[in-house]
């Protein structure tokens, strides 16, 4: 309609950018001539646009402005089946945009929804998740899949809560940039190397926390002798792998004069359990083993993906 209007040169008397002329003389008065016949034409052409429940709205009114706001009213609005279905459409075509933070995205969408509420064409939970999982861009794709394949599915604010938190860390990370890859690239390679007794090369100096096996360094100050082929840390004290000597807290106890024979978790640190009963380390178990089998789907369907 409103190309059909500005092509008529009558939108503008429609919205009423261009108000009614006063005439100088009714005899010779062309341009209020040709005013007056841009606005009939313009309310015949708004009136059989109409559909005949729609032309009711209008019924005894001339005034092609007067027109258009009556229906704007009435039909942009959750009152009416037309505005529902126009909300709709907004919901479902909208996307995030570029450089735009997930949260003012959601906030949107969650407009939407709140006009549909409580009326014959509401947004359920389902619809909500799917306009949230097919909007995204590619950079969501991981949790995207680890949240549709979750079962129970999400509600759409535990989707929501999810999603913003992957785009926190993904913001961190770019942030870091060089520094957490430089730190990275540190752990893998061990920390320093070459943390060897006297001057000469060492037998490969033993990595840093959680590193491999350095290579062998020149002669550190005061370190001790690494065995270079080691891929894990071990504690020198109770000879377990999955942690270094300063952090055993065996060790520590003893220190401190408490029982080393008392049983700790190693992941959430209470008394009276082991790390293989630790509902903790279960949990986070069965997380991985989804995340795991979720990457490799994928990698095993598009081949863009890599496994844990």
């Amino acid at each position: 309609m409103i190309l059909i209007l500005s092509s008529m040169r009558a939108y503008a008397i429609v919205t009423g950018e261009d108000p009614e002329p006063q005439p100088l003389d009714f005899d010779h008065d062309d341009n209020y001539d040709d005013w007056k016949a841009k606005e009939a034409e313009a309310a015949s052409i708004i009136r059989l646009s109409c559909s005949p429940e729609v032309r009711r709205i209008v019924k005894g009114i001339r005034n092609p402005h007067e027109m258009w706001n009556t229906l704007e009213t009435s039909l942009d609005t959750a009152e009416s089946y037309i505005g529902r279905q126009d909300i709709l459409r907004q919901f479902r075509a909208c996307r995030p945009k570029e450089d735009e933070p997930l949260k003012a995205y959601f906030t949107k969408l969650s407009n939407y929804r709140i006009q549909l509420d409580h009326t014959d064409d509401a947004i359920t939970n389902p619809d909500f998740c799917t306009q949230i999982f097919t909007s995204l861009p590619s950079q969501y794709a991981m949790i995207l899949m680890v949240l549709k394949h979750r079962r129970p599915l999400p509600t759409p604010e535990e989707a929501m809560h999810d999603l913003l938190e992957e785009e926190t860390t993904a913001s961190l990370t770019k942030e870091l940039g060089d520094a957490s890859t430089g730190a990275a690239l540190f752990t893998q390679r061990g920390g320093y190397c070459g943390r060897c007794r006297g001057p000469g090369h060492g037998r490969g100096g033993r990595g840093g926390r959680g590193g491999r096996g350095g290579h062998g360094g020149h002669g550190g100050h005061g370190g001790s002798s690494g065995t270079g082929d080691s891929h894990e840390s071990k504690c020198t004290n109770c000879k377990i792998d999955s942690h270094t000597t300063d952090a055993c807290r065996k060790q520590k106890r003893a220190q401190e004069g408490g029982n080393t024979n008392e049983c700790i978790c190693f992941q959430c640190g209470l008394p009276g359990r082991v790390k293989v009963d630790c509902v903790s380390y279960k949990h986070i178990k069965e997380w991985w083993k989804v995340k795991k089998a979720t990457a490799t789907a994928a990698l095993a369907t598009t081949g863009d993906c890599d496994p844990f």
